[in-house]
Protein backbone atom coordinates (compact mmCIF):
# COMPACT_ATOMS: atom_id res chain seq x y z
CA UNK A 1 0.00 0.00 0.00
CA UNK A 2 1.57 3.30 -1.10
CA UNK A 3 0.66 6.90 -0.39
CA UNK A 4 2.25 9.61 -2.53
CA UNK A 5 2.88 12.97 -0.89
CA UNK A 6 4.25 16.28 -2.01
CA UNK A 7 7.85 17.03 -1.03
CA UNK A 8 10.65 19.47 -1.59
CA UNK A 9 13.70 17.22 -1.30
CA UNK A 10 12.46 14.95 -4.09
CA UNK A 11 9.45 14.68 -6.38
CA UNK A 12 6.52 12.60 -5.16
CA UNK A 13 8.06 10.49 -2.39
CA UNK A 14 6.10 7.34 -1.52
CA UNK A 15 5.20 6.07 1.93
CA UNK A 16 4.28 2.39 2.19
CA UNK A 17 2.22 0.68 4.88
CA UNK A 18 3.42 -2.83 5.71
CA UNK A 19 2.38 -5.54 8.11
CA UNK A 20 2.23 -9.20 8.95
CA UNK A 21 -0.03 -11.55 10.90
CA UNK A 22 1.17 -14.99 12.02
CA UNK A 23 -1.39 -17.20 13.75
CA UNK A 24 -0.13 -20.41 15.41
CA UNK A 25 -1.80 -23.48 16.89
CA UNK A 26 -0.02 -26.33 18.67
CA UNK A 27 -1.09 -29.82 19.72
CA UNK A 28 1.28 -31.10 22.40
CA UNK A 29 2.00 -34.59 23.72
CA UNK A 30 3.96 -34.19 26.97
CA UNK A 31 2.50 -36.56 29.55
CA UNK A 32 5.31 -36.05 32.05
CA UNK A 33 4.94 -32.26 31.98
CA UNK A 34 1.42 -30.96 32.68
CA UNK A 35 2.60 -27.36 32.19
CA UNK A 36 3.10 -28.01 28.48
CA UNK A 37 -0.31 -27.96 26.85
CA UNK A 38 -1.95 -27.44 23.50
CA UNK A 39 -3.02 -23.96 22.53
CA UNK A 40 -3.06 -21.18 19.98
CA UNK A 41 -1.88 -17.59 19.76
CA UNK A 42 -1.27 -14.63 17.51
CA UNK A 43 2.49 -15.01 17.22
CA UNK A 44 3.02 -11.73 15.37
CA UNK A 45 0.72 -8.84 14.56
CA UNK A 46 2.90 -6.13 13.10
CA UNK A 47 2.10 -2.85 11.43
CA UNK A 48 4.59 -0.34 10.10
CA UNK A 49 5.28 2.56 7.78
CA UNK A 50 8.29 2.90 5.51
CA UNK A 51 9.25 5.56 3.01
CA UNK A 52 11.80 7.92 1.51
CA UNK A 53 12.57 11.19 3.24
CA UNK A 54 15.06 12.44 0.62
CA UNK A 55 17.01 10.91 -2.24
CA UNK A 56 19.51 9.57 0.32
CA UNK A 57 17.46 9.00 3.48
CA UNK A 58 14.67 6.50 4.12
CA UNK A 59 12.91 5.33 7.28
CA UNK A 60 11.02 2.42 8.79
CA UNK A 61 8.86 2.34 11.92
CA UNK A 62 7.25 -1.01 12.72
CA UNK A 63 5.52 -2.17 15.90
CA UNK A 64 4.15 -5.52 17.03
CA UNK A 65 0.72 -5.60 18.69
CA UNK A 66 0.48 -9.38 19.23
CA UNK A 67 1.10 -9.16 22.98
CA UNK A 68 -1.72 -6.70 23.59
CA UNK A 69 0.53 -3.63 23.63
CA UNK A 70 2.76 -1.93 21.09
CA UNK A 71 6.33 -3.26 21.07
CA UNK A 72 8.96 -1.63 18.87
CA UNK A 73 10.54 -3.80 16.20
CA UNK A 74 12.51 -2.03 13.47
CA UNK A 75 12.55 1.71 14.11
CA UNK A 76 15.32 3.30 12.09
CA UNK A 77 16.66 5.91 9.70
CA UNK A 78 18.90 4.77 6.85
CA UNK A 79 21.20 6.70 4.53
CA UNK A 80 23.23 5.70 1.49
CA UNK A 81 26.87 6.32 2.36
CA UNK A 82 29.79 5.28 0.18
CA UNK A 83 29.47 1.66 -0.96
CA UNK A 84 26.91 0.83 1.72
CA UNK A 85 24.25 2.14 4.06
CA UNK A 86 24.40 3.82 7.45
CA UNK A 87 21.57 2.81 9.79
CA UNK A 88 20.53 4.69 12.93
CA UNK A 89 17.96 3.25 15.33
CA UNK A 90 16.69 -0.15 16.42
CA UNK A 91 17.44 -3.00 14.03
CA UNK A 92 18.66 -6.58 14.23
CA UNK A 93 22.17 -7.15 15.54
CA UNK A 94 24.18 -8.53 12.57
CA UNK A 95 24.64 -12.08 13.75
CA UNK A 96 23.28 -15.43 12.63
CA UNK A 97 21.93 -16.63 9.29
CA UNK A 98 18.74 -17.98 10.86
CA UNK A 99 18.06 -14.84 12.90
CA UNK A 100 18.65 -12.35 10.09
CA UNK A 101 16.16 -14.03 7.77
CA UNK A 102 12.72 -12.43 8.04
CA UNK A 103 10.07 -14.35 9.95
CA UNK A 104 8.05 -14.09 6.74
CA UNK A 105 10.68 -16.21 4.99
CA UNK A 106 12.12 -18.71 7.50
CA UNK A 107 11.70 -22.34 6.48
CA UNK A 108 10.30 -23.52 9.82
CA UNK A 109 7.67 -21.93 12.04
CA UNK A 110 10.21 -21.04 14.72
CA UNK A 111 13.92 -20.38 14.43
CA UNK A 112 16.25 -22.98 15.92
CA UNK A 113 16.73 -23.14 19.70
CA UNK A 114 20.44 -22.16 19.56
CA UNK A 115 19.58 -19.10 17.47
CA UNK A 116 16.96 -17.97 19.98
CA UNK A 117 19.28 -18.61 22.92
CA UNK A 118 22.44 -16.91 21.71
CA UNK A 119 21.53 -14.17 19.24
CA UNK A 120 20.15 -10.82 20.35
CA UNK A 121 17.37 -9.86 18.00
CA UNK A 122 16.94 -6.08 17.87
CA UNK A 123 18.96 -3.42 19.67
CA UNK A 124 19.24 0.35 19.51
CA UNK A 125 22.44 1.52 17.85
CA UNK A 126 24.46 2.58 14.83
CA UNK A 127 25.06 0.16 11.94
CA UNK A 128 26.83 0.07 8.61
CA UNK A 129 26.11 -2.56 5.96
CA UNK A 130 27.76 -2.99 2.57
CA UNK A 131 27.99 -5.60 -0.19
CA UNK A 132 30.71 -5.65 -2.83
CA UNK A 133 30.60 -8.54 -5.27
CA UNK A 134 30.63 -11.81 -3.31
CA UNK A 135 31.43 -10.12 0.04
CA UNK A 136 28.95 -8.67 2.54
CA UNK A 137 30.15 -6.76 5.62
CA UNK A 138 27.88 -5.72 8.49
CA UNK A 139 28.83 -3.93 11.71
CA UNK A 140 26.96 -2.40 14.64
CA UNK A 141 27.58 -0.56 17.89
CA UNK A 142 24.56 -0.98 20.14
CA UNK A 143 22.98 -0.70 23.56
CA UNK A 144 19.67 -1.98 24.97
CA UNK A 145 16.44 -2.43 23.02
CA UNK A 146 13.83 0.34 23.07
CA UNK A 147 11.43 -1.59 25.30
CA UNK A 148 14.15 -3.19 27.46
CA UNK A 149 14.43 -2.33 31.15
CA UNK A 150 18.00 -2.31 32.49
CA UNK A 151 17.62 -0.37 35.77
CA UNK A 152 19.92 2.34 34.47
CA UNK A 153 22.78 -0.08 33.77
CA UNK A 154 22.65 0.02 29.98
CA UNK A 155 24.86 -2.46 28.10
CA UNK A 156 27.25 -1.46 25.32
CA UNK A 157 28.08 -3.91 22.55
CA UNK A 158 29.78 -4.19 19.19
CA UNK A 159 29.03 -6.82 16.55
CA UNK A 160 30.31 -7.69 13.11
CA UNK A 161 29.47 -10.16 10.37
CA UNK A 162 31.27 -11.08 7.17
CA UNK A 163 29.76 -13.22 4.42
CA UNK A 164 31.43 -14.69 1.36
CA UNK A 165 29.16 -16.09 -1.35
CA UNK A 166 31.28 -17.15 -4.35
CA UNK A 167 28.18 -18.53 -6.10
CA UNK A 168 24.93 -16.59 -6.41
CA UNK A 169 23.40 -17.12 -9.82
CA UNK A 170 20.31 -18.75 -11.27
CA UNK A 171 19.01 -20.07 -7.96
CA UNK A 172 22.39 -21.55 -7.01
CA UNK A 173 24.06 -20.20 -3.86
CA UNK A 174 27.15 -20.99 -1.80
CA UNK A 175 27.25 -19.05 1.48
CA UNK A 176 29.99 -18.87 4.13
CA UNK A 177 29.50 -16.59 7.13
CA UNK A 178 31.28 -15.58 10.32
CA UNK A 179 29.89 -13.28 13.01
CA UNK A 180 31.00 -12.14 16.45
CA UNK A 181 29.72 -9.83 19.18
CA UNK A 182 31.14 -8.52 22.46
CA UNK A 183 28.93 -6.80 25.03
CA UNK A 184 29.81 -5.03 28.29
CA UNK A 185 27.01 -5.47 30.82
CA UNK A 186 28.40 -2.93 33.29
CA UNK A 187 28.44 -3.46 37.05
CA UNK A 188 26.34 -6.18 38.69
CA UNK A 189 25.38 -7.58 35.31
CA UNK A 190 23.22 -10.67 35.06
CA UNK A 191 21.93 -12.86 32.27
CA UNK A 192 19.42 -15.68 31.90
CA UNK A 193 19.31 -18.17 29.04
CA UNK A 194 16.20 -20.28 28.52
CA UNK A 195 14.30 -21.75 25.61
CA UNK A 196 11.11 -23.46 24.51
CA UNK A 197 10.92 -26.66 22.41
CA UNK A 198 10.78 -24.51 19.23
CA UNK A 199 7.08 -23.81 19.72
CA UNK A 200 5.32 -20.83 21.32
CA UNK A 201 1.66 -21.83 21.84
CA UNK A 202 2.52 -24.58 24.37
CA UNK A 203 1.84 -22.19 27.27
CA UNK A 204 5.12 -20.45 26.50
CA UNK A 205 6.95 -22.86 28.83
CA UNK A 206 10.75 -22.88 28.66
CA UNK A 207 12.03 -26.39 29.21
CA UNK A 208 15.74 -25.55 29.54
CA UNK A 209 16.78 -22.67 31.77
CA UNK A 210 20.02 -21.51 33.40
CA UNK A 211 18.17 -19.33 35.87
CA UNK A 212 19.58 -15.88 36.58
CA UNK A 213 23.39 -15.89 36.34
CA UNK A 214 24.88 -13.07 38.41
CA UNK A 215 28.23 -11.24 38.35
CA UNK A 216 28.44 -11.27 34.55
CA UNK A 217 30.65 -8.40 33.40
CA UNK A 218 30.58 -9.15 29.67
CA UNK A 219 29.58 -11.64 26.99
CA UNK A 220 31.39 -12.80 23.85
CA UNK A 221 29.47 -14.48 21.04
CA UNK A 222 30.56 -16.38 17.95
CA UNK A 223 28.58 -17.62 14.98
CA UNK A 224 29.58 -19.81 12.02
CA UNK A 225 27.32 -20.18 8.97
CA UNK A 226 27.30 -22.50 5.96
CA UNK A 227 24.57 -22.67 3.33
CA UNK A 228 24.12 -24.22 -0.10
CA UNK A 229 21.32 -23.94 -2.62
CA UNK A 230 20.94 -25.70 -5.96
CA UNK A 231 17.64 -24.68 -7.51
CA UNK A 232 14.80 -26.10 -5.39
CA UNK A 233 17.17 -27.80 -2.92
CA UNK A 234 18.73 -25.86 -0.06
CA UNK A 235 20.69 -26.77 3.06
CA UNK A 236 22.26 -24.82 5.89
CA UNK A 237 24.24 -25.37 9.06
CA UNK A 238 24.92 -22.90 11.85
CA UNK A 239 26.94 -23.01 15.07
CA UNK A 240 26.43 -20.41 17.83
CA UNK A 241 28.20 -19.94 21.15
CA UNK A 242 28.15 -17.41 23.99
CA UNK A 243 30.85 -17.11 26.64
CA UNK A 244 30.08 -15.30 29.91
CA UNK A 245 32.85 -13.45 31.75
CA UNK A 246 31.94 -13.64 35.44
CA UNK A 247 33.78 -11.63 38.06
CA UNK A 248 35.88 -14.06 40.10
CA UNK A 249 33.60 -17.02 39.38
CA UNK A 250 34.61 -18.50 36.02
CA UNK A 251 33.53 -18.24 32.42
CA UNK A 252 30.75 -20.65 31.43
CA UNK A 253 30.07 -21.22 27.75
CA UNK A 254 26.72 -22.16 26.21
CA UNK A 255 25.38 -22.68 22.72
CA UNK A 256 24.52 -25.20 20.07
CA UNK A 257 23.97 -25.78 16.40
CA UNK A 258 21.41 -26.73 13.80
CA UNK A 259 21.44 -28.37 10.38
CA UNK A 260 18.53 -28.29 7.98
CA UNK A 261 17.54 -29.07 4.42
CA UNK A 262 14.51 -28.34 2.28
CA UNK A 263 13.21 -29.10 -1.19
CA UNK A 264 10.60 -27.16 -3.15
CA UNK A 265 8.51 -29.79 -4.92
CA UNK A 266 7.21 -27.31 -7.49
CA UNK A 267 10.71 -26.23 -8.54
CA UNK A 268 11.07 -22.70 -7.16
CA UNK A 269 14.21 -21.38 -5.43
CA UNK A 270 14.65 -19.05 -2.48
CA UNK A 271 15.83 -15.55 -3.23
CA UNK A 272 19.20 -14.49 -1.81
CA UNK A 273 20.73 -11.04 -1.37
CA UNK A 274 23.08 -9.27 1.01
CA UNK A 275 24.03 -12.41 2.91
CA UNK A 276 20.43 -13.34 3.75
CA UNK A 277 17.95 -15.78 2.21
CA UNK A 278 14.55 -14.45 1.21
CA UNK A 279 11.30 -16.23 0.54
CA UNK A 280 9.69 -18.32 -2.17
CA UNK A 281 7.44 -16.81 -4.82
CA UNK A 282 5.23 -19.41 -6.52
CA UNK A 283 5.74 -19.53 -10.28
CA UNK A 284 2.28 -20.91 -11.02
CA UNK A 285 -1.31 -20.21 -10.05
CA UNK A 286 -1.49 -23.37 -7.92
CA UNK A 287 1.13 -22.16 -5.46
CA UNK A 288 4.33 -23.85 -4.29
CA UNK A 289 4.98 -26.82 -2.00
CA UNK A 290 8.07 -27.32 0.17
CA UNK A 291 9.21 -30.13 2.46
CA UNK A 292 11.94 -29.65 5.07
CA UNK A 293 13.79 -31.31 7.94
CA UNK A 294 15.92 -29.86 10.75
CA UNK A 295 18.00 -31.10 13.65
CA UNK A 296 19.01 -28.71 16.44
CA UNK A 297 20.96 -29.15 19.65
CA UNK A 298 21.31 -26.70 22.54
CA UNK A 299 23.42 -27.10 25.68
CA UNK A 300 23.05 -24.98 28.84
CA UNK A 301 25.31 -27.04 31.11
CA UNK A 302 28.77 -25.68 31.98
CA UNK A 303 30.94 -24.58 34.92
CA UNK A 304 28.53 -25.83 37.56
CA UNK A 305 25.46 -24.32 35.89
CA UNK A 306 22.90 -26.98 34.96
CA UNK A 307 20.36 -25.43 32.63
CA UNK A 308 19.73 -28.59 30.65
CA UNK A 309 20.15 -29.77 27.11
CA UNK A 310 17.67 -30.10 24.27
CA UNK A 311 17.79 -31.99 20.96
CA UNK A 312 15.01 -31.35 18.47
CA UNK A 313 14.05 -33.04 15.21
CA UNK A 314 11.55 -31.09 13.11
CA UNK A 315 9.77 -32.18 9.93
CA UNK A 316 8.00 -29.46 7.97
CA UNK A 317 5.61 -28.91 5.08
CA UNK A 318 4.91 -25.45 3.64
CA UNK A 319 2.29 -24.44 1.10
CA UNK A 320 2.83 -21.03 -0.51
CA UNK A 321 -0.44 -19.70 -1.90
CA UNK A 322 1.45 -16.58 -3.00
CA UNK A 323 4.51 -14.65 -1.89
CA UNK A 324 2.28 -13.05 0.79
CA UNK A 325 0.29 -16.02 2.12
CA UNK A 326 1.47 -19.44 3.27
CA UNK A 327 0.33 -22.35 5.42
CA UNK A 328 2.95 -24.19 7.50
CA UNK A 329 3.00 -27.45 9.42
CA UNK A 330 5.79 -28.68 11.70
CA UNK A 331 6.10 -31.98 13.56
CA UNK A 332 8.60 -31.52 16.42
CA UNK A 333 10.23 -34.28 18.46
CA UNK A 334 12.04 -32.76 21.43
CA UNK A 335 14.35 -34.66 23.79
CA UNK A 336 15.19 -32.71 26.96
CA UNK A 337 17.89 -33.72 29.46
CA UNK A 338 18.28 -32.17 32.94
CA UNK A 339 15.77 -29.46 32.07
CA UNK A 340 13.45 -27.50 34.33
CA UNK A 341 11.23 -30.55 34.65
CA UNK A 342 13.97 -33.18 34.49
CA UNK A 343 14.33 -35.52 31.53
CA UNK A 344 11.38 -35.48 29.17
CA UNK A 345 10.25 -36.15 25.63
CA UNK A 346 7.87 -33.66 24.03
CA UNK A 347 6.06 -34.18 20.73
CA UNK A 348 4.37 -31.20 19.09
CA UNK A 349 2.32 -30.69 15.94
CA UNK A 350 2.58 -26.97 15.19
CA UNK A 351 0.67 -25.07 12.50
CA UNK A 352 0.82 -21.52 11.20
CA UNK A 353 -1.12 -19.29 8.85
CA UNK A 354 1.15 -16.42 7.79
CA UNK A 355 0.10 -13.34 5.83
CA UNK A 356 2.16 -10.26 5.02
CA UNK A 357 1.70 -7.13 2.95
Amino acid sequence: MSVATAGTAQAQPEFDVRGRAHFDAAFVDADQNPELGSGSLLRRGRLGVTGDLTDDWDFLAEYDFAGGSATANDVRLRRSLGPGRLIIGQVKVPMGLNELASSNNITFIERSAPSNLVVDSRRLGLSYHMSQGPVTLQSMVYTKAINQSTNGNDPVGVAGRVVFNPVNEGGNVVHLGLSAAVEDLGTNGSIRLRERPESRPANGVRVIDTGSISNVSSTAKLGLELAYQAGPFSAEAEYLNVNLDRDGVGSPSFGGYHVQASYVLTGESRSYSGGVFGGISPSGSNGAWEVAARYSSADLDDSGIVGGGMDNVTLGVNYYVSSNLRFMGNLIFSDVTDGRFGDENVNIFLMRVAYSF
